[in-house]
């Protein structure tokens, strides 16, 4: 029996809609799919591209609240997901749902007095910056059509969102990995003791950079071999002692493997220059 044509309960923008086909509420996405329909339009199944089947009950009840917001409110955070999506490709079709729900929420706190804080603005920089600077495209656009001015901390719980559309991931994992980052950072500190500085101390920036880079490596298994291993094992104790630390951290367990010897040399140089390079500053 032929499945009957969705039709639109309300559209999102003009890229996604929420629809309802022969019982489940869905999300479909296609290029134009929401442009110039409205609700109860049928849509023909050849123009979409995905569908995202799951909308849970508090995620329909959150399209119901947002038109509280004003029709241009909503359009210009579609607009804004819109933008996302055509920086950083296609995304899950849940972004338009979860982000647009997020972004709501946040103007909603914005238009009441309350602020937005990230304390982890710069290791969520540094661990996704394709997307980070998606979000700051994003957050300037909302900024220059709305009333309200979002902070750079909006930016860091943007990205979070649009790395798990770009990956599959929940928000969480990707914070899961900034919260890593941020306790590299404080550990780097605790180890030299250093009083962080200012969050735009170049010195810090460059760490937390160097660090979400060494995540990355870990993460996608790209070890590099030294050839000076023993010489900077000699040179370098305690540096090479931190280093071992930071990618046993990073790898959860308390054996060094024999294969990251070698980025423990690397890692040990880069943190020696660092320190030196902190020193100066504060000289």
């Amino acid at each position: 029996m032929p499945q009957p044509t969705p039709r639109v309960v309300r559209v999102l923008n003009n890229n996604a809609v929420l629809a309802r086909g022969a019982e489940d509420e869905m999300v479909l996405v296609g290029r134009g799919i929401g442009f110039g329909r409205s609700e109860g339009d049928p849509i023909p199944t050849e123009g979409i591209q995905s569908r995202f089947v799951e909308v849970a009950p508090e995620q329909v009840q959150f399209l119901t609240w947002a038109s509280s917001l004003g029709t241009s409110v909503l359009e210009t955070i579609s607009a804004a997901v819109d933008l996302a999506a055509d920086l950083l490709g296609e995304l899950h079709p849940s972004v338009y749902l979860l982000l647009a729900d997020h972004l709501a929420f946040a103007v909603h706190r914005l238009e009441q007095g309350q602020a937005i804080r990230n304390e982890l603005v710069k290791e969520i920089r540094a661990s996704f910056p394709d997307e980070y600077a998606a979000a700051e495209v994003v957050v300037h656009y909302l900024n220059a059509n709305l009333s309200v001015t979002m902070p750079v901390d909006e930016a860091a719980f943007v990205t979070l969102h649009l790395n798990g559309a770009r990956t599959g991931a929940t928000a969480k994992q990707p914070l899961q990995r900034a919260n890593l980052l941020a306790e590299l950072v404080a550990l780097v500190h605790t180890e030299f003791g250093i009083t962080p500085g200012a969050d735009a101390d170049p010195t810090t920036n460059d760490l937390t950079v160097a660090l979400a880079q060494l995540i990355r490596r870990i993460e996608t298994g790209r070890w590099r071999h030294n050839n000076a291993l023993h010489a900077i094992h000699r040179d370098l104790p305690s540096e090479c002692a931190l280093a071992r630390r930071l990618i046993t951290r990073i790898l959860h367990t308390d054996a060094l493997p024999q294969t990251a010897r070698g980025e423990v040399a690397y890692t040990a140089v880069g943190l020696h220059g660092w320190k030196q390079d902190h020193a100066h500053r504060r000289a």
